[in-house]
């Protein structure tokens, strides 16, 4: 019987990096995140914008449908009354 000896990882040594390399890392980081968070921060404006506007009109939507419904409920009422005074006139 042939008993296999494990076989161990190689390790591979990374370069060190320098405190000044991490340096213009961090500053490179900082810049990108700068640029990323000035175009979310206009994407916000756009869509409270969006919003604000989506907000608008369906209040005027809602209102318009408000102002039908409480239209049909008094042509109803007055049809209703229409009818009961016409039946006590008979």
């Amino acid at each position: 019987m042939d008993i296999m000896k494990p076989q161990r990882a190689k390790v591979t040594k990374m370069p060190k990096t320098t405190t000044q390399e991490l340096h213009n890392k961090i500053e490179q980081l900082e810049i990108s995140n700068d640029l990323q968070h000035g175009h979310l921060s206009d994407r916000v404006d756009d869509l409270k914008d969006s919003v604000k506007d989506n907000r608008e009109y369906f209040t005027k939507a809602l209102e318009s449908l408000d102002k039908k419904v409480w239209a049909l409920v008094l042509l109803t009422v007055s049809t209703l009354l229409a009818t009961v005074a016409s039946m006590m006139v008979s």
